[in-house]
């Protein structure tokens, strides 16, 4: 299965010594030592200065801040989907998608919300109007008239998407889409 956010993260913690001779504590003294402490001047000065690349910067800068943007992702989804009617629709949609199988690995993210099985098949976002935009992993001759082509935020791997608005909208083609998308991932 691929790594989340959180889980990319600590890789890339963890890896940070092998790939640039220093750990995260020194890292971390380096920006010290710089007497830097806006978001965007740390992140420049490793990055340019020390030729680190944009993940390692932010996971430094997050250290050295203090604050892992990621440590608790299940709060990411009370601020995506902030309102009664946005968060009753996603636990409903959410509900539909696990019941595809026990194999299924909810991963938030700070926009979306993606839904692995081997591979991610499914995300959830909010659209307008406290919408719920299901995005869908399906196959490339899949034919259905209320999918259209991806253009939601997160996945390269999604590329279909339709907008919920009501549990209603949640119909038999939404359940055959999804339970496809499920399978083939």
């Amino acid at each position: 299965m691929a790594l989340g956010p959180k889980q990319m993260g600590e890789a890339i913690i963890r890896n940070l010594k092998e790939k640039t001779g220093k750990s995260i504590e020194q890292w971390i003294s380096l920006v010290e030592q710089s007497k830097l402490t806006e978001k965007k001047e740390v992140i420049s000065f490793l990055k340019i200065d020390n030729g680190l690349g944009h993940f390692q910067a932010q996971k430094i800068f997050e250290n050295f801040n203090g604050k892992d943007k990621y440590a608790d992702p299940s709060t990411f989804i009370d601020k995506i989907f902030n309102s009664d009617k946005s968060q009753e629709l996603y636990e409903f949609v959410k509900i539909q998608i696990l019941k595809q199988g026990n194999d299924t690995k909810i991963q938030p993210c700070e926009t979306y919300v993606p839904f692995y099985r081997k591979n991610q098949f499914a995300l959830l976002s909010k659209g307008a109007n406290d919408s719920i935009i299901l995005g869908l992993n399906l196959p490339e001759n899949y034919s259905s008239s209320i999918f259209s082509d991806n253009s939601t935020k997160g996945s390269v791997r999604i590329n279909s998407q339709t907008e919920i608005k009501n549990k209603s909208d949640f119909n038999e083609e939404v359940l055959t889409a999804l339970n496809t998308a499920y399978k083939n991932n």
